[in-house]
C-alpha cells in the first residue's frame, strides 16, 4: 500500500513517544498498537507512532432497495445507493460475508472512493438515501463521516447499519450527519457476544441504543433468531422489554431467519415456528412494529397502525406500497403519529 493511500485516522493517543506505542479509542476493544501492527479489526494501522485507516475510501457501491437493510420505516419503496464497507471489530458466526470482515487492506486493489466521488454516484443514481453497511461501516469511521457530511449538505438522506460497539465520542459525532440507523442485536448478555462474535458487550450497547435513540434519529432493530445462538423466543421477549422500558415502543423490530453460513454452516435454518413464536413474544409485551423477514409472503411484513390497526404500508417479495400513511408521518384514517418517515 502506498502512503498516498493512508489516511490518518482520529480517536487515538500516543502511549510512549519513544517507543511510539499507541492506543485506539474508536471501539471499546481500545486496542493497543505497537508500530507496523493493526487493531482487532485490522483496519487501523501504526505507521511510525501514528495511526492510520487502512480502509478510507475502500468500497463496493450498488443501488438496492431500502428494506434489504431492514429498514421499513425509512423512506419505503426508495432506492438507497449503499456503500458495502470493508472489516468488522466483531467476528460473528454467522456473518454472511466474513471474507469481507477479514480482509487485508494492504492487499486491496480495487477502486478506492473519496467522499466526493462516493456522493457523485449517489447523486447520480436518483437515490434519496446514501446507505452505509454490509461489513461495519463504522471501522471506516472517517470515510463514512467525511461522505455523509458532504452528501447531507448536498440533500440526500443517510442511513447507516451498524452494530453499536463503539465508543460514545465518536458515535456522537457520527450522529451529526446520520438520518437513520439499523442496529443488529447479536445477543442479549456478554457471554453471548464473546461466544458467537469473539467479543462484544449488550451493556455497552444498550447506552448506545439509548444515545441514538436520544439523537431522535430514526432507529431499527434487527435481530436474527436460532436455538443454537440462544436467540429464541424467550430472547425477543426479553429484549422487547427493555426496549420498552429503555427506550420506546415506536421502535420497529425485525426478526429474521439464520440462514447457514461461515461457522454455522451444520446449522438449520430457523423454524417459521420459531419465528411466529418470538414475535408474538414481542407482540405481547406491546411492542408496535415487529417483523419477521426471510418468509415471503407472511402477514408480518406489513405495518399497521398501532392505533386503529389499518393496513399502513404493504409489502411482498416484489413490491412495497405506502397505502395511507400521509407524508406528515400519520395515519390517513384515525391520524395517528406513526414513527415513519416519508419526507
Amino acid at each position: 500500500m502506498s502512503h498516498s493511500q493512508l489516511h490518518e485516522a482520529e480517536y487515538y493517543e500516543i502511549l510512549d513517544q519513544e517507543e511510539q506505542s499507541i492506543q485506539c479509542h474508536l471501539c471499546p476493544f481500545e486496542c493497543i498498537i505497537e508500530p507496523g501492527e493493526t487493531g482487532q479489526c485490522s483496519a487501523r494501522k501504526n505507521i511510525a507512532g501514528k495511526l492510520y485507516s487502512l480502509t478510507y475510501g475502500m468500497t463496493d457501491m450498488k443501488i438496492d432497495m431500502i428494506e434489504k437493510q431492514h429498514v421499513y420505516h425509512f423512506f419505503p419503496n426508495s432506492r438507497a445507493q449503499t456503500f458495502a464497507t470493508y472489516n468488522c471489530n466483531l467476528d460473528c458466526d454467522y456473518c454472511s460475508m466474513p471474507d469481507k470482515i477479514h480482509m487485508d487492506p494492504e492487499t486491496f486493489t480495487g477502486k478506492r472512493f473519496a467522499p466526493d466521488q462516493a456522493v457523485m454516484f449517489g447523486s447520480a443514481s436518483g437515490s434519496r438515501v446514501i446507505s452505509f453497511g454490509e461489513a461495519e461501516p463504522l471501522i471506516s469511521f472517517e470515510w463514512v463521516r467525511d461522505t455523509a457530511k458532504l452528501a447531507k449538505e448536498r440533500g440526500l438522506k443517510i442511513l447507516i447499519r451498524t452494530n453499536g460497539y463503539f465508543n460514545e465520542q465518536p458515535v456522537r459525532e457520527m450522529l451529526e450527519y446520520v438520518d437513520a440507523v439499523t442496529l443488529d442485536i447479536k445477543n442479549l448478555d456478554d457471554e453471548g457476544y464473546s461466544k458467537n462474535c469473539r467479543g462484544g458487550s449488550f451493556d455497552h450497547i444498550k447506552n448506545i441504543i439509548k444515545i441514538i435513540f436520544a439523537s431522535g434519529k430514526l432507529m431499527e432493530f434487527h435481530m436474527v433468531i436460532h436455538e443454537g445462538l440462544n436467540n429464541d423466543a424467550n430472547a425477543a421477549r426479553k429484549f422487547a422489554e427493555w426496549v420498552r422500558d429503555e427506550v420506546s415502543l415506536e421502535v420497529p423490530l425485525h426478526l429474521s431467519r439464520l440462514i447457514p453460513v461461515y461457522r454455522t454452516k451444520d446449522f438449520i435454518p430457523t423454524s417459521k415456528e420459531l419465528l411466529e413464536a418470538a414475535y408474538k413474544a414481542a407482540k405481547e409485551v406491546g411492542l408496535h412494529y415487529v417483523y419477521i423477514d426471510g418468509i415471503p409472503e407472511h402477514d408480518t411484513l406489513h405495518t399497521y397502525c398501532p392505533n386503529c390497526n389499518e393496513l399502513l404500508i404493504h409489502r411482498n417479495s416484489y413490491a412495497t406500497e405506502v397505502r395511507r400513511v400521509s407524508l406528515q408521518g400519520y395515519c390517513n384514517k384515525c391520524q395517528t403519529k406513526l414513527n415513519v418517515v416519508l419526507s
